[in-house]
């Protein structure tokens, strides 16, 4: 019997994290695995443990006194899967529900195709279940862009076809733990913490000779934003300026690391316009704080420093 490990991580979140947690009550394995889920608590301002098994007395969590960041959290939960001999881990985001056979579907197609090391569902919005969030995942090498294939279109039958991509995403990715163990492929690289994380960590399965599919008979639903967008509009807008800054500086680790000699010089021309326009954008929208972010986020990454102010990574981990 296989066993899967489902891995949430929880930041201030418990609101979203209690109706997924209700979602996965519903599966209903129809192979031959078991699931564990995992809640990883990442330095919420009131721990959730105790609300959590109060109502779900066989879910795990883990607790961090200090925010670690997302692939720090998620590499708690894939640490404890590993640890525990499970055969695979399910990354998924605790701001999605699920339909009861995603799994099902996700597993079988896995077991099919032993050279696929990651796949992941199709995903559609959560407030409106006709229109698609991500639909599997490209990456352009020339000029160092990612994109998504099918956001924000009608859920339609051109986009329910398997295919292999170079990336998924780790709103929900499920895993082969023998990457891990066999294939000494390291876990999501935490000084990323969130935004390109599972790209870089899609692109290490790649060179180890792996697949990434999307499997579209696998469906879940995707809040979107919840962790990262303000309720209220401010000068600076919804999202944090750090946001900018870790999507900026991300950016510019994953091409100074993936970047091939020949595409240097287009990858290079398209950066150059990306951040001209983005700076010329918070200029026009006066938002002081966004720009500072920019610079501050060119300077990391063209700098390879991956040190982040006031985000400490040394905080003790419990389980509860």
């Amino acid at each position: 019997m296989k066993r899967i490990a489902v891995i949430l991580v929880d930041w201030n979140g418990i609101e979203v994290t209690m109706p997924c947690l209700e979602s996965l009550k519903a599966i209903n394995p129809s192979g031959d695995y078991t699931i564990e889920i995992i809640v990883v608590d990442n330095g919420s301002a009131i721990p959730i443990s105790s609300t959590i098994k109060n109502k779900y007395s066989g879910v795990v969590v883990f607790r961090s006194d200090e925010n670690r960041g997302f692939a720090a959290g998620c590499n708690i939960g894939i640490n404890y899967a590993i640890e525990s001999r499970f055969d695979y881990s399910l990354l998924l985001n605790n701001d999605t529900t699920v339909q009861p056979d995603f799994l099902n579907f996700l597993y079988s197609f896995m077991e099919e195709n032993p050279t696929v090391g990651v796949a992941q569902p199709k995903i559609l919005f959560q407030h409106d279940k006709k229109i698609i969030w991500n639909a599997g995942n490209k990456f352009n090498e020339w000029f160092g862009i990612t994109t998504t294939r099918g956001y924000g279109k009608k859920n339609t039958d051109k986009y329910d076809s398997t295919i292999d991509m170079p990336w998924a995403t780790g709103c929900c990715m499920l895993i082969r733990n023998n990457l891990f163990t066999e294939h000494g492929i390291e876990l999501l690289n935490e000084t990323y913490e969130t935004y390109y994380e599972d790209v870089e960590f899609s692109f290490r399965v790649i060179e180890k000779g792996f697949r990434i599919s999307y499997v579209p008979s696998s469906v879940i639903y995707h809040i979107a934003g919840y962790s990262v967008n303000s309720s209220e509009e401010t000068q600076e807008g919804r999202t944090h300026p750090f946001v900018v800054y870790l999507h900026s500086r991300n950016r510019l680790f994953l091409l100074r690391e993936f970047s091939s000699w020949h595409v240097v010089p287009t990858v290079v021309l398209s950066q150059i316009a990306y951040y001209t326009l983005l700076i010329l954008r918070f200029l026009f929208l006066r938002r002081p704080k966004k720009l500072r972010a920019v610079f501050s986020a060119i300077i990391a990454g063209l700098s390879n420093s991956y040190f982040i102010a006031n985000r400490p990574f040394s905080s003790p981990i419990v389980r509860c």
